[in-house]
């Protein structure tokens, strides 16, 4: 008979069998699992002291009790079923416990089988899962610009104090490399980066890039123009061609680009790949948040932003549904279509969108998402970058939408607020505000091009923006997917909030409200349940994949109180009131089917404030100062 199928049906079946209970303490595993440490009760000592010289009733009672324990280990093997499945032996180990070790790897169904089935048994004090432990050094990639208070700070462990200066204070912080010591992530879950599209960079590993689609639909054959500026619309190259907008543009066809800004390229689903996937450990540039995670490059925005429906029908795309590529100007339904995409083979687990509108979450986006959610893919999303309410698709349900924090904890001047999001991180805080010259962060440093409107070479930039914060979290969700594949998006909510540190509080800084919308304070019902904390998300992964309940740790409060701070106080609030803003953070915005007011599904949904940032894509906003690109160097941040 064949092993694999021997063992996997002999699990189906007792996997059915009893009530198995908790009599063993167990502990749940932090790594690889090849078997247990098994203690019995009263079990004799393997090796006594002095055995060699034991008398001779001694060694009468001592071969009475080995006796006795073999019965109880007989007893033991043939109430779980061990008797019945192949591949299995005892080692003795320690004092007088074993080591019930497998031929082959668990699968992590066959250690909650083993696991509980040996918890449940009388005869069993306790069981623990023998792992590989790894070193407890700390993981520090060599990458040259990781390291230092001018690197990738938002990498680095939690850390600092009041007493230490700006650049030393990483409250707000997810800790990812003190996460790595438990995983990098690897290859086996798929995350979708829903954006520009991406660029060759000798950072970014290609072997990671999974085959992806360029989604942007709106091309024009015969004037040569359109939002895609690829030469066609959706087809299966999800490069970014460069999404910049010129006045000769806006000369030429008012209509589609008369209302965008005139800027350069953003290169933005570049970074937002960069953030979680440059490459680590390659002596060169910068490190991502997860080292193994294979990204689906999803190109859904071009030039001016993201049509809704190029964006609902990326994530749909993305999760292995039917998209179509190609239509007739036929006005019969049933036959518009006349090419369909080619199947995604590869469906993501997490899917990433940094592109949104200031609107409320329309039923286009919500039955997309719910589709995905059905199909237990997670939804990340920005919350947006207009310090007011969530922006969609991070205010529709079954959507993780992220807020954007300063290095120190406090959300970023820019950053939209509300009871919609469900968690915050760090984004990078540029100089905006009345505070910005006091607070600023420096933002994130990661991959970037330096080509103005066609792809140039790939270079290091700092940036800013919930653009930013949310592949943050996206590489922190796929990290739990490598830990325990079982997890749906349910429970990689739950993991990433029941995990998260809590807001940082002060005496100084006021809470985020509609009064107050710079830099605040968050709480759970304005920045979502708290602080990304990458290690402790992980560990809730850990033990949820054992069967265990996660114990969160015993948060010590953080108060912040500064001479920074102080001072930024004394001016005033960073950022006034707006003029008729009374939402508190709650989405206020309506999505008209007809009439005034809504643009349906060819809305421009991006470069309101998520993508492009304040003031360098949004429509009517000025473009922002380009950030200074230059090869191995970061320049002044971009907020997108």
């Amino acid at each position: 008979m064949n092993t694999w199928r021997h063992r996997t049906a002999w699990l189906c079946i007792s996997g059915m069998a009893g009530t198995l209970g908790a009599t063993a303490a167990v502990a749940a595993p932090q790594g690889p699992v090849r078997g247990f440490i098994v203690q019995l009760r009263d079990a004799p000592a393997h090796r006594p002291p002095g055995a060699s010289a034991l008398s001779a009733q001694a060694r009468a009672q001592r071969s009475r009790a080995l006796v006795l324990d073999q019965q109880r280990w007989q007893q033991v093997t043939q109430g779980v079923g061990l008797d019945r499945a192949p591949g299995w032996r005892l080692q003795a180990v320690g004092a007088s416990a074993q080591r019930l070790t497998w031929t082959h790897a668990l699968t992590l169904q066959e250690q909650r089988i083993w696991r509980d089935r040996l918890a449940a048994r009388a005869e069993v004090a306790w069981v623990v899962p023998d792992t590989v432990e790894p070193s407890l050094q700390q993981i520090t990639p060599d990458d040259p610009l990781f390291a230092g208070a001018g690197g990738q700070w938002w990498l680095h462990p939690v850390s600092g104090s009041d007493s230490l200066p700006l650049e030393s204070r990483l409250r707000g912080v997810p800790g990812l490399q003190t996460a790595w010591s438990r995983s990098t992530g690897d290859a086996a879950p798929v995350l979708a980066v829903l954006d520009t599209g991406v660029t060759a960079h000798p950072d970014l590993a290609g072997s990671r890039l999974l085959p992806g689609f360029d989604m942007v639909a709106d091309w024009d054959a015969g004037a040569g123009r359109g939002y895609a500026n690829d030469g066609d619309g959706r087809d299966a190259d999800p490069s970014d061609p460069g999404d910049w907008v010129s006045s000769g543009d806006q000369t030429a066809d008012a209509g589609r680009y008369g209302d965008c800004s005139v800027q350069s390229s953003s290169w933005h689903g570049t970074t937002v790949t960069g953030i979680i996937a440059a490459t680590a450990g390659n002596a060169q540039g910068v490190a991502g948040a997860n080292w193994g995670v294979r990204i689906l490059p999803v190109r859904v925005a071009g030039k001016c932003g993201a049509s809704v429906s190029d964006i609902v029908d990326g994530m749909r795309w993305a999760a292995g549904l039917a998209v179509c590529q190609t239509w007739t100007n036929s006005q019969d339904p049933s036959g518009s279509c006349t090419r369909w995409a080619p199947t995604n083979p590869t469906p993501a687990r997490v899917v990433n969108i940094s592109f949104g509108g200031a609107a409320s979450c329309n039923a286009a986006y919500q039955s997309a998402i719910d589709e995905l959610w059905a199909k237990g893919i997670l939804v990340v999303a920005a919350g947006g970058n207009d310090h007011g309410a969530p922006s969609r698709p991070a205010n529709c349900n079954h959507v993780l939408g992220v807020a954007a924090l300063n290095r120190d904890g406090f959300k970023a001047n820019y950053s939209n607020f509300g009871t919609a999001l469900g968690l915050a991180t760090v984004g990078g805080d540029d100089s905006g505000g009345r505070w910005g010259g006091l607070l600023a962060d420096g933002g994130l440093l990661t991959l970037g091009n330096d080509g103005e409107t066609g792809v140039g070479q790939g270079v290091y930039n700092r940036h800013a923006g919930t653009s930013f914060a949310a592949p943050v979290v996206s590489a922190v969700a796929a990290q739990m997917l490598s830990l325990d594949p079982a997890l749906g998006p349910a429970e990689l909510v739950r993991g990433l909030q029941a995990s998260a540190r809590p807001h940082v509080r002060s005496a100084l800084m006021a809470a985020c409200s509609s009064d107050n919308p710079g830099r605040c304070l968050c709480t759970t019902s304005t920045c979502g349940a708290g602080i990304l904390d990458a290690d402790e998300a992980l560990h809730w992964a850990q033990a949820t994949a054992a069967g265990q309940t996660y114990q969160a740790p015993s948060w010590s409060q953080v108060m912040i109180d500064n001479s920074e701070l102080r001072a930024a106080v004394a001016l005033g609030p960073d950022r006034e009131a707006a003029a008729g803003n009374t939402s508190g953070g709650s989405s206020t915005g309506t999505d008209s089917a007809s009439g005034g007011g809504g643009f349906g599904l060819v809305e421009l949904a991006g470069l309101l404030g998520l993508a492009m940032g304040l003031g360098v894509r949004g429509r009517r906003r000025r473009p922002a100062s380009a950030a200074h690109r230059s090869p191995c160097s970061a320049g002044s941040p971009a907020r997108r």
